[in-house]
């Protein structure tokens, strides 16, 4: 009776001896590559919203190539366990388990080792129609141009291509943030609608569309309108071809600072 047992349990042991040890000796590089699947599968559902489709960019940074706080494994698991402080990451602490957090971190270190899909535009084109289209005189680059805008030294490293387009199509719908549009009427009648560059209890300045600065003492002031969804900047999209968007896209993803 007993080596009956035997013979029936050896058999059946021997069904998950191979899985038992596939997994223990399972290659390093084979393990990397599950824990960048299981990490994609977890950024698409709680990255995503922010970075983009693939780490493209939205309004959060674009993933791809050199990272502005992060370089190693190391540094991007503990951001996503942490934030940033004084930005719009959050932490993932306790939304996240501590092996879930590694995958999601392998996946966003093999983002930034790619360049990201390349667009359909030209960037070299695409600096003349920035130049051209008036863009230098309203945003910085590379400590040239106008400051009404917001400075676009870095805006490739930090917005995906989508993000880009819809900035230059529909700017109100991606306003930025310290860019508050504000109207104010003095007690004369006299209007003044530009960026408020600062406010405090008696005064507010602003900038108005043509770079003047405006120093209003709120006593004097018949109406004060902040106007937080609106944008001093104007749609390009019946300005530019289709063609000519590609390019300005192209070029703006291009601009990553200094190398």
């Amino acid at each position: 009776m007993r080596r009956s047992l035997r013979l029936l349990v050896q058999p059946a042991l021997a069904l998950f001896l191979p899985l038992t040890v596939s997994a223990q000796t399972r290659p390093p590089a084979a393990a990397g590559l599950t824990d960048r699947a299981a990490g994609q599968r977890i950024f698409d559902a709680q990255c995503a919203w922010c970075h983009g489709n693939g780490g493209d960019g939205g309004t959060g940074p674009n993933l791809h190539g050199r990272l502005r706080h992060a370089t190693t494994l190391a540094s991007i698991v503990d951001i996503i366990a942490n934030g940033i402080p004084g930005s719009d990451m959050p932490s993932f602490r306790s939304g996240l388990t501590e092996r879930s957090t590694r995958q999601t971190a392998t996946y966003v270190l093999s983002l930034s080792r790619s360049a990201g899909r390349p667009g359909p535009g030209n960037a070299e084109r695409g600096a003349a129609v920035y130049q051209s289209s008036g863009c230098s005189s309203c945003h910085v680059v590379d400590g040239r141009g106008g400051i009404l805008g917001p400075e676009l030294t870095t805006i490739g490293g930090r917005r995906g291509a989508i993000y880009l387009r819809e900035a230059i199509v529909k700017p109100a719908a991606s306003h930025p943030p310290g860019f508050l549009v504000v109207h104010a009427v003095t007690t004369g009648g006299t209007e003044v609608r530009g960026i408020r560059i600062n406010e405090d209890v008696f005064w507010i300045h602003l900038r108005d569309a043509s770079g003047n600065v405006h120093t209003l003492q709120k006593s004097e002031l018949a109406r004060v309108d902040r106007e937080p969804e609106a944008t001093l900047m104007p749609s390009y999209e019946s300005r530019l071809s289709a063609a000519q968007l590609d390019d300005l896209v192209a070029y703006m993803a291009t601009l990553r600072g200094p190398k």
